[in-house]
């Protein structure tokens, strides 16, 4: 028993007072996303002008305080499937483009697509890779509003075709509707398909080769919902 001073005791009841009176840092709340009827937009440049091709499908989870709108680890998938084109042969090349294993399918060298504008199930013209994700590491505001929105800057990882490469993105956050607890996020976000190793193969109409720009934009415009509140990831309703 000790009689005299005793740091070790001392320093334990200094370290409890100092955790019992720090502030505590928010639980950041998870969130899912809602989609707009007609999805992301992706806007693909091309010779003639812009196609418009829509994501109908994001799943993951967000985790936000929605106090501060620190941003935690995240991470959001797009299934190749979910992508949907106003035109169908244009849609299985871009199926392609983003989901074949170049070392082993026919493709670029040819399109593989069949007359009814799929893709094999199996073998090496299959989709080798199914979904492309976005693993959010960190953010913060940039800029807020006074109250829960503003803008948040976000940085990590955009893994497509394969290929991993580091991203930042700037969202403009708002209130969906007064007193709702969901947020509207829109950003444009552009992309290099070169740089995940993404090749669109040109298409030859009346002698004319028509080709695709290497940078595409995708125009985000969605919900984002506490989980808790009976939001439904991927669900695909207009904001």
């Amino acid at each position: 028993m000790c009689t005299g001073r005793c740091p070790i005791r001392s320093t334990v009841l200094i370290l409890l007072a100092s955790l019992l009176t720090a502030p505590r840092v928010a639980a950041a709340d998870a969130y899912g996303v809602r989609l707009p009827a007609d999805g992301l937009v992706v806007e693909v440049p091309y010779s003639l002008g812009t196609h418009h091709e829509h994501v109908t499908e994001v799943d993951g989870t967000l985790r936000i305080d929605p106090e501060s709108l620190r941003l935690e680890r995240s991470r959001l998938t797009v299934p190749l499937a979910s992508f949907r084109s106003d035109d169908p042969k244009r849609g299985c090349h871009l199926r392609e483009a983003l989901g074949l294993d170049y070392t082993r399918s026919r493709f670029p060298r040819e399109h593989v697509c069949d007359d009814h504008n799929r893709l094999p199930a199996s073998g090496p013209d299959a989709i080798a890779f199914p979904e492309i994700a976005v693993d959010l590491t960190r953010g913060g505001p940039v800029a807020s509003d006074g109250g829960l929105g503003g803008e948040v800057e976000a940085e990590g990882t955009l893994t497509a075709h394969g290929v991993s490469r580091p991203i930042r993105l700037r969202l403009a956050l708002s209130r969906a509707s007064p007193g709702s607890d969901a947020l509207r996020v829109r950003a444009r976000v552009p992309l290099r398909l070169s740089e995940f190793g993404v090749t669109v193969k040109s298409a030859n109409v009346l002698f004319v080769s028509i080709s695709v720009s290497d940078e595409i934009v995708v125009v985000v415009d969605a919900l984002i919902e506490p989980l808790g509140a009976g939001a439904r990831s991927g669900a695909s309703t207009e904001p």
